[in-house]
């Protein structure tokens, strides 16, 4: 089994859980949580459908098993999306089934928008079957106003992050002021109505907007979370965890971590030099 290389470490923390679980263990022995992400997308094949789904009943019997701060993300093209959505949500639902009683949450990620209303669909139908799924919002999306309110009619439980794959502009806002403000404003109306509301993002503005709105409105802790990637920004993780907010960090791993790393930087140029950028950053 081959090892991820010194310059994708920051970011992969490993190929295998017991490599990820060492991340795990150390981000919750400073009261950090975890969502993990075992690394892989767009299967084609049936039997590694089967495979994935297996491994993150592993990794769910595990978290158990070891008392972790932890839950997992997936992405549902990793489960057969691609090839069959009954296929798809009998591996999920198998996940599910095994997370609700473990009290294990399952975010849905959201992939790119040839997915976008696939993955709400699977969200809404496993939100009527299931207590542990959340769904990942894209807050450029010009759809999302819509898709929020799609969300709050079930469970009310949603990761809202700006968007990372390129997109048209017929179905994508472009301007990255724009894409903040309505961040600003999908994250406010989470914050008053959602039942469990994840603000995912690296952008300081937005941070700090979101800790004076949670203040100002008395927001109760149990209804949110600041996230950030595994590999940036870590003494901000600390700092916002340290003033009290619950912080949580998305960790990958696995042996698909090439195409994980590749598509971060490739999606869009701008990603390049975020990573660049947030190499140096706190």
């Amino acid at each position: 089994m081959s090892s991820v290389p010194f310059y994708a470490k920051r970011f992969i923390s490993g190929i295998t859980f017991n490599e990820a679980l060492t991340t795990i263990q150390e981000l919750n022995s400073k009261q950090i949580s975890v969502t993990v992400d075992v690394l892989g997308e767009n299967i084609t094949k049936l039997e590694q459908t089967q495979k994935y789904t297996q491994e993150y009943i592993s990794v769910i019997n595990k978290i158990k098993a070891e008392n972790l701060d932890c839950y997992v993300s997936i992405k549902l093209t990793m489960l057969g999306l691609d090839i069959d959505e009954t296929i798809c949500y009998e591996n999920l639902s198998k996940i599910l089934n095994l997370a609700d009683q473990n009290q294990c949450r399952v975010a849905l990620d959201m992939e790119g928008t040839k997915y976008t209303e696939k993955t709400i669909a699977m969200y809404e139908r496993s939100a009527k079957e299931f207590k542990s799924p959340e769904i990942v919002l894209q807050a450029y999306l010009h759809r999302t106003a819509e898709d929020i309110e799609r969300v709050l009619k079930s469970n009310g439980r949603l990761r809202l992050c700006k968007g990372a794959y390129k997109e048209t502009i017929k179905v994508a806002y472009q301007d990255k002021e724009e894409i903040r403000k309505k961040y600003i404003n999908y994250i406010e109306k989470l914050l008053l109505q959602g039942q469990r509301v994840c603000i995912a993002t690296h952008d300081d503005i937005i941070i700090d907007h979101c800790m004076r709105f949670i203040k100002e409105n008395n927001i109760p802790l149990d209804r949110y979370e600041f996230q950030m990637l595994f590999g940036m920004r870590k003494k901000t993780w600390e700092k916002i965890r340290n003033q009290g907010h619950n912080m949580t960090i998305y960790v990958p791993y696995g042996e698909d971590w090439k195409l994980y790393y590749a598509r971060r930087l490739a999606e869009r140029k701008e990603n390049v030099f975020f990573v660049l950028k947030n190499l140096f950053r706190s």
